[in-house]
């Protein structure tokens, strides 16, 4: 299933909303989205409520947003640099449990 990202920007807040599959084939797509919107954004909040896979590149493309923001938050200490992960569905919770990312992203049930 080909992946969805729908960008939702208000005042400092950004809001990633995934549906699909966050692959090989689609982790470029999410980054790329994600990134190219960090502009005077202060807080990010991913929901995956219609996230149905991911894969070791999803996970590493949600590694490489959390590196881009703490970079950004060096620069700016304004800006959160925990990123807000919501809906997970039990399976790839478990992923992100099983990898210790709960530590690294905020999970919100």
């Amino acid at each position: 299933m080909p992946l969805q990202v729908d960008i939702k920007k208000e005042k400092e807040v950004l809001t990633v909303y995934l549906s699909g599959d966050l692959d090989i084939n689609t982790n470029k797509e999410f980054k790329e989205n994600v990134n190219s919107n960090l502009e005077d954004v202060k807080k990010i909040t991913v929901d995956c409520e219609n996230l149905s896979y991911v894969d070791s590149t999803g996970l590493g493309a949600f590694i490489s947003i959390y590196k881009t923001v703490k970079e950004k938050k060096e620069k700016d200490p304004s800006v959160e640099e925990s990123i807000l992960i919501k809906n997970l569905k039990p399976h790839i919770k478990k992923i992100f449990l099983i990898t210790d990312l709960d530590k690294v992203f905020t999970i919100e049930e």
